[in-house]
Order: structure tokens, then C-alpha cells, then sequence
């Protein structure tokens, strides 16, 4: 079984029916985190609101406040960088609906894909104007596809990883706040598997979270930092392993501008290594604990 595509917005949903309503809050920035001794954390957010737990995890993305707080290098640019954006055919586009396309140039890669009603969701006209100019030679519907781009929709932002050595060597954890996803691994999105990663760290992180709470009949704050190291220790090097697959990846998929012994090692890579590479994104998180529903309801065993 390959790959299986999944939209971002159903998953969000699928997560956020599983919490009650008051556990979510949005548009809520994340200011600063205080440990206050070694059992509570304190944050504070954007609006003034504080909160205290005994556990923080910090998915906040590539510049994410929590991996600062815990002394991570900040993601470092790729020097590549990623333009999206919008074209609307009042008249169709006349693509299939589950057709992708892709197009490699000499350090170039572009490629489109088609959207119903319900997924649309810098400069701009420098942004379109840079993209014409740099794809010229690129097929004649890629080029119709970004000139019809709604500039209000059109994004540039660079591509960036964090060093794996620092994922490898790193601060991960420190009491009972750790990070995942982004947050912890920014990587190139040259596997496509940057999402799915961070899935990964949910369950592994939920596996030994839930481990220690079933062990523990509830959230004992020494306990959580032991779960937190084996978690850490689970990822780091698997995390490592992706953000260095997919900048080898990148690369390799833009070599035509490289000389020809770069082409080269290049193929030699395509032969020998990308197998692996790819054979990586098969990944065994483990099988999450299961509580009796009377543990789960009974709050003299909840913290």
C-alpha cells in the first residue's frame, strides 16, 4: 500500500470532534512559558489569559516560541523557496479532478494541481511576475495557470530545515514541555512527508504519555519528564533521518544544472540511496495503550 493522500481540513476536523468545545482556543499566540517549579509550567498568551499545566508539548510551527524556550537552534533557509497561489477558469479548467502536475527545470520545480469550491480557501504582482520570468520555459498551461492567479491569494516564503545534527544533539525536552512536528523537525517538503511526521510524533508521544498515565493512575509530573526522554528518544533520530532524506531528495530532483560529475552522483544516488530514502516514510509508531472506560471517567484517577 502506498501513500495515501489526506486534506489537511479533515483531519483538523476528525482531531477537534474527538475535544470538547472548550478545549479548543484560536487565534490564541503563545507569549512566553514560565517553569515555576518542577511540576508546573506557566504560559502566557497573546490576549493576557494564563494558563498552568503539568505537561506542554509545543507544535507551533517552524518558528515556534517553545523550541526558543528550549534552547533549539532557529530553522536555517534551504535557498530554495515555494510560491502558491490561486488561478480561477470561470469557464473550467479542463483538468481532471485528482490530476497532478509537475515540471523540473535547471534549479527550478513548478507544478499544479486542480481544487473544487470547497478548498479554496510580499508583493503580488512581483510574486507572479518573478514566477513568469523564471518558468518561461515551462509548459504553455503551467504559464496560463499563473497568469490567471488571483494575486490575493499568492504567498512566497522560503523553504527551510533545521540542521539534523541539532534534532540529533538537541534539547528536545526539559521537564515536562517538549515539541513536535515543525516545531521540533522543519524539514524541506521534498518528501512530502513533513505532516505525516508529525503525526507520527502524536503517536509515539501518546504511547508513552498514556503508558505512564495508565502506570501512574494519572499525570505524576517526575513521571512525565521519564515519558518525555523516551519519546525524545524515539524521534530524534528518525526526525534526523527525514530532514536528511528530503534535502538529498531536493536536491538530487534538481541536478540538471549541476556539472556532469554531479549528474553523475546523482544517478548513482537515484540507484543506491533513494530506495532507502524513500523506504523510510514506512514508519512503525507502535500501538497506542488502551484504558477501560470506567479508568478514564473515574476522576480519582485523573489529574
Amino acid at each position: 500500500m502506498g501513500p495515501v493522500p489526506l486534506h489537511r481540513k479533515a483531519l483538523l476536523e476528525a482531531l477537534a470532534e474527538e475535544l470538547p468545545n472548550e478545549a479548543i482556543r484560536f487565534s490564541s499566540k503563545l507569549i512566553s512559558i514560565e517553569q515555576q517549579d518542577s511540576s508546573d509550567i506557566l504560559i502566557q498568551l497573546g490576549d493576557g489569559t494564563l494558563i498552568k499545566t503539568k505537561l506542554l508539548v509545543g507544535c507551533d510551527g517552524v518558528h515556534s516560541v517553545v523550541a526558543k524556550w528550549l534552547g533549539l537552534s532557529q530553522p536555517v533557509h534551504s535557498g530554495r523557496s515555494a510560491v502558491r497561489g490561486l488561478a480561477v477558469f470561470p469557464e473550467g479548467h479542463g483538468l481532471g479532478q485528482d490530476q497532478v502536475h509537475q515540471f523540473i527545470d535547471a534549479g527550478k520545480r513548478a507544478g499544479y494541481a486542480p481544487l473544487n469550491d470547497t478548498d479554496m480557501s510580499s508583493d503580488p504582482n512581483h510574486i507572479q511576475k518573478t514566477v513568469m520570468e523564471n518558468c518561461k520555459d515551462f509548459p504553455a498551461k503551467y504559464l496560463e495557470i499563473v497568469r490567471q492567479s488571483d494575486l490575493a491569494t499568492l504567498s512566497w516564503a522560503p523553504l527551510v530545515f533545521r540542521y539534523p545534527w541539532n534534532v540529533m544533539l538537541g534539547n528536545l525536552c526539559k521537564g515536562g514541555v517538549t515539541v513536535a512536528g515543525d516545531a521540533m523537525h522543519p524539514m524541506t517538503p521534498d518528501l512530502a512527508h513533513g505532516g505525516a511526521s508529525a503525526l507520527e510524533d502524536s503517536v509515539v508521544l501518546g504511547r508513552h504519555i498514556g503508558e505512564s498515565f495508565l502506570k501512574n493512575k494519572g499525570i505524576v509530573p517526575q513521571e512525565v519528564g521519564v515519558a518525555l526522554k523516551g519519546y525524545v528518544k524515539e524521534r530524534r533520530w528518525r526526525a534526523a533521518v527525514l530532514i536528511t532524506g528530503s534535502y538529498i531528495s531536493g536536491w538530487a530532483q534538481l541536478a540538471h544544472e549541476h556539472s556532469w560529475w554531479k549528474k553523475f552522483l546523482m544517478n548513482i544516488i537515484y540507484v543506491s540511496v533513494f530506495p532507502k530514502i524513500y523506504g523510510s516514510i514506512h514508519y512503525d509508531c507502535g500501538k497506542l495503550p488502551c484504558a477501560s472506560p470506567g479508568n478514564m471517567h473515574d476522576p480519582n484517577k485523573l489529574d
